[in-house]
């Protein structure tokens, strides 16, 4: 039975989630479930990279890659969860070492804003390209309204539409030129013109002889890769296409409203009964915030000391399983300081 990419990106989450969460975690994380706890998920296990990173993946997918993972003794199950095996493990090291995670490829930074980035660059694409073969008639390569609209207005900021494409031509070449020939080819075989329709990633993927699932990851890759460079002012074209986009927070809509209570001074009770919530709903918050808010201080919710001392025991444990490390405290912390001291230990980590 064919291991595909999929499997292996799986297999992976599987690994560092390590029996600590179910499977469905992995496919929250893959969907790109803007809840606090994949959020946090996604830093405390080390999975940012997966986040969204596949957000049409559903149950039966999920269901179908596990059963491979069994089938070929790379998973087993434990209670209500699944574990890697020895051969898994190496599986796992083997597939990385032949075919490593692209190196740009940041699904909780970047999944979202690619996608945008995505329809609006292929559809003025394709309108530069029928422009300059002066053809009027053509179905647009993308349907939402809100990105034709878009395509339009930017379209029409550039009187010398020669010179647009010329520029876009130079800065797409620029930077594919620090790619590999196959993201730069899969990218731009992927681009409508007047006188082709783009490729599939099955299409890339049959005549490139390769993985579906890695083709699909590659792709992406370039277009995070175009939105880092653009970020650092190399792709001055690029960054105008993603100026109206948000890349500054990825906190979910209900802790912005946390935050601005807890920056007014409210404690967290006092924030539960303001907001008509269960407590452990604004500690999710606070945690999400940990992660995400470089600024944002723990210390009114665990001390210094108290960090030090869930840290050495997770330690000591090798594991980010809060009731292990509860325990091993003798109960002298709760889950939520917990988490919060572990959160921002591997935001410290990197």
């Amino acid at each position: 039975m064919t291991i595909h990419y999929l499997d292996v990106m799986l297999m992976d989450s599987v690994h560092k989630l390590n029996g600590e969460r179910s499977i469905s975690a992995v496919y929250h994380l893959f969907k790109g479930k803007k809840s606090s706890q994949t959020i946090q998920d996604a830093s405390l296990f080390q999975l940012s990279s997966y986040f969204g990173c596949y957000p049409a993946f559903t149950r039966d997918q999920l269901n179908r890659s596990v059963q491979r993972l069994k089938e070929q003794h790379f998973i087993r199950k434990t209670w209500d969860t699944f574990i890697a095996t020895d051969a898994g493990i190496s599986m796992l090291s083997q597939r990385f070492a032949e075919k490593p995670m692209p190196v740009y490829f940041d699904g909780a930074k970047y999944h979202d804003k690619a996608k945008i980035l995505w329809m609006r660059l292929s559809l003025l694409v394709q309108v530069l390209s029928h422009h300059a073969a002066r053809s009027q008639h053509y179905v647009p390569i993308q349907r939402d309204i809100s990105v034709q609209n878009w395509t339009k207005s930017f379209f029409s900021q550039y009187h010398q539409k020669k010179k647009l494409s010329e520029d876009i031509h130079h800065e797409l070449e620029t930077l594919l030129a620090h790619l590999t020939d196959q993201e730069a080819l899969l990218f731009v075989y992927s681009l409508t013109s007047n006188e082709r329709i783009g490729r599939t990633y099955q299409q890339m993927a049959e005549w490139m002889k390769e993985d579906v699932w890695y083709v699909y990851l590659l792709f992406w890759n370039v277009l995070h890769y175009f939105i880092q460079c653009a970020k650092k002012g190399e792709a001055p074209i690029i960054q105008r296409m993603i100026d109206d986009l948000q890349f500054k927070r990825v906190l979910t809509t209900s802790t912005h409203k946390t935050l601005e209570l807890v920056q007014k001074g409210f404690s967290i009770d006092q924030i539960a009964h303001i907001r008509s919530l269960k407590k452990a709903t604004i500690e999710d918050h606070i945690v999400e915030l940990s992660i995400h808010e470089p600024s944002f201080s723990i210390e009114p919710y665990v001390s210094s000391e108290a960090q030090k001392a869930i840290h050495e025991v997770a330690g000591q444990l090798q594991t980010n399983k809060m009731k292990l490390i509860k325990e091993s405290l003798e109960h002298s912390f709760t889950y939520f300081q917990i988490r919060l001291a572990l959160t921002r230990m591997v935001k410290a980590n990197g």
